[in-house]
């Protein structure tokens, strides 16, 4: 074997060791791609968990939320003026030189500021699980129930209502998302918004 054969294995060897060192880095690649999308996963779930999980804890917020996401305009300034003139004129002369009607109307627009900026957390929510999804950090069947869930909320009267006013709010491509595709599908039968009432084909 001359000096040339040696340099040709010698070759052959540096070959063979970029191309398991290709394959290594391969597979780190594949196994980082998979941490980031269990990571992407376990963040949208959390997300998600601790706003059911706030909404629940606080029986007030419960009330807002269902009320909100059945007729928005019951929250909206129109709406707290309608309370104020029904309360006027049921307790009429009985709460003239009180401060029952003044507290009454804070009290119902602290009810709009709370599900305003519960509502929009869970739509921002929402959005980033979209665009997770398109970056393809997020499995489909994982979207897909959640886009269910998505669905169901801004399909709800109050939702429709809600995403009308504050939908500019939003990212393009979630807005056509939502205006184009979710609001445009016809909803479960059984679909029910925080299981306060329906609004599938049964809904009355």
């Amino acid at each position: 074997m001359n000096l040339n054969d040696l340099a040709n294995i010698g070759q052959v060897i540096g070959a063979l060791a970029v191309v398991v060192s290709l394959f290594y880095v391969a597979h780190q690649i594949r196994q980082n791609t998979n941490a980031v999308r269990s990571a992407t996963a376990q963040a949208v779930h959390e997300h998600f968990a601790k706003w059911y999980q706030l909404v629940a804890a606080d029986a007030e917020l419960s009330k807002i939320v269902a009320t909100g996401l059945r007729d928005h305009g019951s929250l909206s300034e129109h709406g707290v003026c309608q309370t104020l003139f029904s309360f006027g004129k049921l307790y009429g002369g009985r709460c003239r030189g009180t401060s029952a009607p003044r507290e009454a109307g804070r009290w119902m627009k602290s009810r709009r500021v709370r599900f305003i900026a519960t509502f929009m957390s869970f739509l921002s929510y929402s959005q980033n699980a979209f665009l997770k999804w398109r970056e393809k950090l997020l499995a489909p069947p994982l979207w897909m129930g959640w886009e269910v869930v998505i669905m169901n909320l801004v399909c709800a009267p109050g939702g429709k209502a809600f995403w009308k006013d504050r939908g500019y709010m939003f990212g393009e491509e979630f807005r056509r998302r939502v205006e184009d595709d979710l609001m445009k599908r016809e909803p479960h039968p059984d679909a029910r918004p925080m299981g306060a009432f329906t609004i599938g084909r049964g809904a009355e």
